[in-house]
């Protein structure tokens, strides 16, 4: 017998928790292999979030009781005492000059905009971001993955994510594995420019206006401007791109130009191992050596996880996370109490 899809099932309760930000970690996994298993689902679920925006504001409307306001103020009219001619107050009309509209319709206009451009802010949809030492790994609503480094901050918007998948990078780095979806581009919007992902894993790095991206996977685009007509310089994996602020000049280098110093981890992760055993795996990995002072520091446990970070900024994290000191040399590197 022929099952009948005419009735597709739409999991409501669970997009509705996404939408509120209140989804837990296995309504989550639901929730995403019910869009994955349709290409019609992702529509689905735009729908139902546009109409849960409208829901939100037909519900901020409803509460403005009109009649109740204009009986208010009726009321208040008709309190106005009946005293001689020169005791009535001057008529409306004769004190509200022409240029008085004017203003008055200038400053709704300005109050309307600000509410327009403060409404996603206002309503919880704006989420904004702060990296820590620590570098969690953040789940964006796509199932692509971000990671801010200790003083970056990021923000991007959970009501339109799914539809256009943007996140602003404000300050300091951070570091994109992204998940392909063929019909929309991942951008990291920037101040004066952006990074346009197709496909990929990638770093950006802010520098007092300066960019820099270096790509783990796949393609990047690496834009010298905004808008359509933005110039985009491609790269590719292992090279690493520059955006320069005050001349808009785009460049790229590869990583074997760059040295030894600039080698990158891919993807480590280390759970409740003591530091020594850290850092014996990481003198393998970059062929560097690291010294730590003090059995006790060295029978520390850390729990950490490392993606495009340099063995110099792995030690810093480390040393910050212990609280202790570090120092480079052309030997190595020494983390000691």
């Amino acid at each position: 017998m022929e099952e009948n899809n005419t009735s597709r099932f739409i999991p409501y309760d669970l997009i509705q928790k996404d939408l509120d930000g209140v989804i837990s970690a296995e309504e989550r996994l639901l929730l995403e292999r019910w869009l994955s298993e349709d290409e019609e689902n992702p529509k689905l679920y735009d729908e139902v979030s546009m109409l849960s925006d409208d829901l939100i504001v037909l519900e901020q409307y409803k509460n403005v009781d009109i009649n109740s306001q204009w009986d208010r103020f009726s009321q208040r009219l008709d309190r106005v005492p009946a005293t001689d001619e020169a005791a009535r107050p001057t008529p409306i009309k004769t004190i509200w000059k022409p240029w008085m509209k004017l203003v008055a319709a200038a400053v709704l206009l300005m109050i309307g905009f600000a509410c327009y451009l403060n409404f996603d802010r206002w309503m919880g949809y704006e989420i904004q971001l702060y990296g820590t030492v620590g570098q969690e790994r953040i789940l964006l609503p796509d199932s692509s993955v971000m990671v801010l480094h200790a003083g970056a901050e990021a923000s991007f918007n959970k009501r339109t994510f799914n539809r256009q998948r943007v996140v602003a990078l404000k300050k300091g780095k951070a570091l994109f594995d992204v998940k392909h979806v063929r019909t929309s581009s991942f951008v990291v919007e920037l101040a004066d420019n952006y990074v346009r992902d197709i496909g990929t894993s990638f770093e950006v790095n802010l520098l007092a206006g300066d960019v820099e991206v270096l790509v783990r996977e796949g393609t990047v685009a690496l834009s010298g401007g905004k808008g359509d007509a933005a110039k985009e310089l491609i790269l590719q994996k292992n090279e690493k791109g520059f955006f320069k602020k005050e001349t808009a000049v785009l460049s790229k280098v590869t990583l074997d130009d760059l040295g030894k110093d600039y080698k990158v981890a891919q993807k480590l992760s280390y759970s409740n191992e003591r530091l020594d055993s850290i850092c014996s795996d990481l003198e393998k990995r970059f062929q560097s050596n690291i010294v730590v002072v003090g059995d006790n520091l060295k029978a520390r446990k850390l729990s950490m996880y490392f993606d495009g970070q340099s063995l110099n900024e792995i030690v810093q994290i480390l040393s910050k996370t212990l609280n202790v000191k570090w120092k480079a040399s052309k030997k190595g590197y020494s983390i000691y109490e």
